[in-house]
């Protein structure tokens, strides 16, 4: 069964957006700071962090609050990591969202 499950979250990534990829990398630092996990936390800020385009004007934005919720996260201060992830993760999924509806408007 735990096959099928990974073939399942494979194919599902694969066929996602972007949009919908960053909003499953939120998710799963989200997830990473309840378990407290500060290794993997860093690790997928690190990873937010080279997908940046800084050709667009939030980047410098984004890129320095996942630095400091890197540091954030070296101080095992996840609680407030998630305080300021989780709206941003909330807004990703909107547009992702919007995306789809707009897309599927004009097809």
């Amino acid at each position: 069964m735990q096959n099928a499950t990974l073939v399942y979250q494979r194919q599902a990534i694969m066929n996602a957006s972007p949009l919908k990829l960053v909003v499953k990398m939120y998710d799963l630092l989200i997830q990473a700071s309840y378990r407290e996990d500060d290794k993997k936390v860093r690790e997928i800020l690190s990873g937010l962090i080279q997908g940046l385009n800084f050709d667009y004007e939030p980047a410098g934005q984004l890129f320095e609050l996942y630095r400091y919720c890197q540091e954030l996260s070296r101080k095992h201060r996840f609680d407030e990591v998630r305080e300021i992830l989780e709206p941003l993760r909330n807004t990703w999924e909107e547009v992702a969202n919007n995306q789809v509806n707009i897309h599927q408007l004009t097809v």
